[in-house]
């Protein structure tokens, strides 16, 4: 991992990007991609350095407090990375729940922020509950629709407890997120059934059908869309921002997006002792993990465990990445001058 950790900060530094920025920025792709979450991984890169270079991402962050008061803050991004504007709002969110017992902060004008979860996971780090929101530019239509108005807006609520891992759950409010999709495209695979419909709305494991005007579906129907329009409410909206059919693709390199996003901390202390907490924590953890299973089933898991395990393994074993992936960050390094990666 160290060297595509390398290859990605050296990237973005040649793209004008501050040392410690473009290693927050990297760490989350990397994060992503140790966790098998590809679809936001290092095959976001090269449309990161794109937007850099046409001023649509700003290369050195100018992040502003634009509102404060005791428990909460709104932030404009200024279309810095996306990365670098939800770290500032969640320490931010942090610093306020350490002295008021909870700290929500808003931002708006930010960009693409990777996963959820690596915000969520820094509010466990400091024995607090952390809750992430973003919203997205559109890509799902209303129940009965045929036009895209909402993102698949990212959730993620994580946790601390006594065991090997925190409590995580990190989801988008699709059937599967459109990385995904367009992962698969890069693979030149099929899609399951059920991530997405073609133009005129029909099935399809086609992801360039899906990609090529037609839409991916919310989770759950009617409620995946209900809570995807809330996380709108609470992101776009709260902030003072852009929303629904205002954002842009990160893919329309003739514009900038404004995404927006909703940080929460929650100090346990304040509620209650956090070594109670935690053996509360894992008392509900083991009424999943010791739960009867059915027949043809060897574990149960809890959110996020299986990512966690598979991230503990490829810090030991390396990051896999398919052949056009890393075409991908090879040209983008030819053009950087850059040394390119090799396939080990």
């Amino acid at each position: 991992m160290t060297k595509l950790t390398e290859f990605s900060q050296t990237c973005l530094e040649k793209a004008g990007v501050p040392q410690h920025e473009a290693r927050i920025i990297t760490e989350t792709m990397i994060e992503a991609d140790a966790r098998g979450i590809h679809s936001h991984g290092l095959m976001r890169l090269p449309i990161y350095v794109q937007r850099i270079q046409k001023g649509f991402i700003r290369s050195v962050s100018q992040v502003i407090v634009e509102q404060d008061s005791k428990a909460t803050a709104v932030l404009d991004g200024n279309f810095s990375a996306g990365q670098v504007v939800a770290t500032r709002a969640m320490e931010i969110a942090m610093g306020k729940a350490a002295e008021y017992g909870v700290g929500a902060v808003t931002a708006k004008n930010s960009n693409h922020f990777g996963i959820a979860a690596h915000y969520a996971l820094m509010a466990v780090e400091q024995d607090m509950i952390g809750i992430v929101m973003s919203n997205t530019a559109p890509l799902m239509p209303p129940i009965g629709g045929a036009e895209k108005v909402l993102g698949n807006n990212p959730l993620a609520i994580a946790a601390p407890t006594p065991n090997q891992y925190p409590l995580l759950l990190d989801m988008a409010l699709s059937n599967v997120a459109l990385g995904k999709i367009i992962f698969a495209q890069t693979k030149g695979t099929p899609i399951p059934e059920g991530w997405g419909v073609d133009k005129d709305g029909n099935a399809t494991t086609d992801p360039s059908a899906v990609l090529n005007g037609g839409f991916i579906l919310p989770v759950g129907g009617p409620k995946g869309f209900g809570l995807a329009l809330m996380i709108e409410l609470l992101t776009g909206v709260l902030s003072g921002g852009a929303f629904s059919k205002m954002i842009p693709s990160m893919y329309d390199l003739t514009q900038k997006q404004s995404i927006s996003h909703f940080m929460l901390a929650i100090n346990i202390s304040s509620f209650m002792d956090i070594n109670r907490f935690r053996e509360m924590a894992s008392t509900l953890s083991s009424y999943v993990k010791e739960a009867v299973r059915a027949s043809d089933v060897t574990e149960l898991y809890l959110p996020g465990e299986i990512e966690f395990n598979l991230e503990e393994e490829r810090k030991q074993s390396g990051i896999p990445m398919s052949q056009s992936v890393l075409a991908d960050l090879n040209r983008l390094a030819a053009t950087l001058q850059v040394p390119a990666l090799d396939e080990k």
